[in-house]
C-alpha cells in the first residue's frame, strides 16, 4: 500500500484550522469597520465594540500565522515519498495500542495531579495561615476538583477519539501523525528531548518526547506510536535517527 492510498481521506486539520482563523479575521475587522460607520456614539459601547473587534482580529492573525508552518508540516509529512516510518495496524493491535495508551495516560495524569495537590494545598495554606479567611479552603478544593475531573476525563476522551480515528502512522524527521492527531516538535521553540520504545505492554510504543516553553513555564509532550508487528527494526532505526536531534 503506498502512501496516496494510505493517506487518502485524512483531513488537514492545521490548514483546516489556519483558513477558519484568517476567516475569523476578516469578519472582525469587518465587524470593526462597520461599527465604526454605524453612527454609533463612541462613548455609549462604540469604542468598546471597535477594540472587542480588534483584539479579536489580532487574536485570529496571530492563530493563523502559527498555523501555517503547521500545515505545511502536516502536507510535508503526509505527502513525502520517504517517511521515517508508514505503519498500518490489524484491528486487535489497534485496540492493544488504545489500551495501552489509555493506561500511560492515566498514570502520567495520576503523577501530575499529585503534584499539583500537594503545591495546592502548600499554597492554600500559606494563603489561610496570612490572610485567615476560610475561602481559600473552597478555591483550593474547587481547583483540586476541576483538575481531578480533567485528569480523569481527558485520557478517556483521547481514546474515544483513537476509537474513531484512522488506523495509521507516519514518522516523519519533524512531525508525527497517529490515529488522526498530529504534532510537530519543531515550532513554537520546541526541541526533541528523547526517544526510546516502550516493551512491556501488549503491544510497542514508540515514544518521542518533546518540550516548548508555556507561560507557564517548559512543558512535556510524549507521542506515543504503536509498533505493529514485524517494525520493530524500523522502529529502532527511527529511534536512531530521532536521537541525533537531541542537543
Amino acid at each position: 500500500m503506498n502512501t496516496a492510498e494510505i493517506t487518502a481521506g485524512i483531513v488537514n486539520k492545521p490548514r483546516r484550522v489556519m483558513r477558519n482563523a484568517f476567516l475569523v479575521t476578516a469578519l472582525m475587522i469587518a465587524g470593526a469597520i462597520i461599527t465604526g460607520y454605524s453612527g454609533m456614539d463612541g462613548m455609549k459601547g462604540g469604542y468598546a465594540l471597535i477594540v472587542l473587534f480588534g483584539f479579536l482580529a489580532m487574536t485570529s492573525l496571530v492563530t493563523a500565522i502559527l498555523y501555517i508552518p503547521r500545515a505545511k508540516e502536516f502536507d510535508k509529512l503526509m505527502n513525502g515519498l520517504n517517511p521515517l516510518a508508514r505503519w498500518t495496524y490489524t484491528q486487535e493491535e489497534w485496540e492493544a495500542f488504545i489500551k495501552e495508551d489509555l493506561k500511560e495516560m492515566i498514570a502520567v495524569n495520576k503523577a501530575t495531579l499529585r503534584l499539583v495537590i500537594i503545591v495546592s494545598l502548600v499554597v492554600g495554606a500559606i494563603l489561610l495561615l496570612i490572610y485567615r479567611d476560610n475561602l481559600f479552603i473552597l478555591i483550593i478544593a474547587g481547583i483540586i476538583l476541576l483538575l481531578s475531573v480533567v485528569a480523569f476525563l481527558a485520557p478517556r476522551i483521547r481514546s474515544h477519539y483513537l476509537k474513531k480515528g484512522v488506523q495509521v502512522s507516519l514518522v516523519g524527521e519533524k512531525a508525527a501523525f497517529t490515529g488522526g492527531s498530529f504534532q510537530t516538535w519543531t515550532q513554537l521553540g520546541a526541541y526533541l528531548v528523547g526517544t526510546d520504545i516502550y516493551t512491556e505492554g501488549e503491544i510497542p510504543v514508540l515514544h518521542i518526547i518533546f518540550e516548548f516553553p508555556t507561560l507557564q513555564g517548559v512543558q512535556q509532550e510524549i507521542i506515543r506510536i504503536p509498533v505493529p508487528a514485524g517494525k520493530m527494526d524500523e522502529a529502532r532505526k527511527v529511534v536512531e535517527i530521532l536521537t541525533k536531534q537531541i542537543k
